[in-house]
């Protein structure tokens, strides 16, 4: 049986795509975010396999874009703060997330939020979202010393909650992240398809599958 939930934050319980994509088109006017998101992607992999560090994927990401790459890193970050400015306007919660938490909350099941973001930001994430509500621990990676999918980031999760990693589900929109990497490491996984799915108010059908 599950005595603990771990969810992934960005398109799992926060829109950061639609936040994205809001955010890119008020700093560079332009229907840019297509490539602003491939972008993204790229530099945070990186990240994940532990080429750079958080804060140099957000230079990274910020003199390929611009097509600056002679930028030093204090004038890299100076403008990627534009960018995060106008990309915080913009969180909001996925459709049916707080129902989904309240929802695993009232089971008595211990909940987690697993991330590869910042502490500050994703803790910003979530009381924009109004996810933040008792009983849900935030862990932000970067923190962690592990990202995602490194098997350490889910254990590590699972101490802190204190439960055992064949006791745990995570949820999340990454099939690497959130499903390989946490099998990996011994936890049950769910995909989180938005693009088929569109909310995650469903997780009550769980129960009639044995999950909780």
């Amino acid at each position: 049986m599950i005595r603990a939930i771990l969810f992934d934050l960005d398109d799992t319980l926060m829109d950061h795509t639609a936040a994205m994509h809001a955010a890119v088109e008020e700093w560079l006017p332009g229907g840019h975010h297509e490539r602003f998101a491939e972008i993204e992607k790229k530099w945070f992999a990186a990240y994940e396999r532990g080429e750079v560090s958080h804060q140099g994927q957000r230079v990274e990401r910020c003199r390929e874009f611009l097509g600056r790459p002679e930028m030093t890193e204090q004038e890299a970050l100076a403008e990627y703060a534009k960018y995060l400015a106008a990309y915080e306007k913009h969180w909001c919660a996925v459709e049916g997330a707080r129902e989904a938490l309240e929802y695993v909350l009232d089971l008595g099941l211990k909940v987690g939020v697993l991330t590869n973001g910042a502490r500050d930001m994703q803790m910003g994430k979530l009381r924009a979202g109004g996810l933040d509500l008792p009983g849900v621990e935030l862990f932000p990676t970067v923190e962690m010393g592990h990202p995602k999918p490194h098997r350490e980031a889910y254990l590590e999760a699972c101490r802190r909650l204190e439960v055992e990693p064949g006791s745990t589900l995570m949820i999340g929109d990454s099939v690497a992240n959130d499903v390989e990497g946490a099998r990996a490491a011994g936890l049950k996984a769910l995909h989180f398809d938005r693009a088929g799915n569109g909310d995650i108010a469903a997780l009550s059908e769980l129960t009639a599958m044995g999950y909780f």
